[in-house]
């Protein structure tokens, strides 16, 4: 959240401010559930008890993959900008102005309409750019769609 902080236009607020879901966090925990039994199940063979310590590196590896793609994805309305930022080895950022936004969507599966999140898709002078598990889409749009009437009501002033 710092680097979006940081790179702040003069007399530029924050509006609305949001993350990925919690619900990226469910492949790691169901692969500990597994690396469980198959820690227990390896250390009852002697053959492969001495390699017992691999499901737990696998484990830590996700977590971690997780867990960075959870806390550097940020997604913001600002009064004058749109700015979406995820990823640490992969980065995906979107830093798009009001005034060049065409359309927003939002995608949702019935799991993501029951624990609020999609996926949001910004269209801006024809090119679309998608930014996945999304925690709390239609409030993001809803913000988003406030900004833009109250650009296109001072444009009309």
């Amino acid at each position: 959240m710092k680097y979006l902080h940081s790179s702040m236009l003069e007399n530029e607020t924050i509006i609305f401010s949001t993350r990925k879901h919690l619900i990226i966090f469910f492949i790691p925990l169901f692969c500990t559930i597994l690396a469980i039994f198959a820690f227990a199940y390896m250390l009852q063979n002697p053959i492969l008890a001495n390699l017992a310590w691999v499901p737990w590196l696998v484990i830590a590896l996700l977590w971690g993959y997780v867990s960075l793609e959870y806390f550097m994805s940020h997604y913001m309305v600002t009064n004058k900008r749109l700015r979406m930022r995820e990823g640490f080895f992969f980065r995906h950022v979107s830093d798009v102005r009001l005034n060049a936004i065409f359309q927003l969507n939002v995608n949702q599966s019935l799991l993501g309409q029951m624990l609020v999140y999609g996926d949001v898709s910004v269209n801006a002078f024809g090119v679309t750019d998608t930014f996945t598990l999304v925690a709390r889409p239609y409030l993001f749009q809803k913000y988003l769609n406030e900004q833009l009437d109250k650009r296109d009501k001072s444009l009309n002033e």
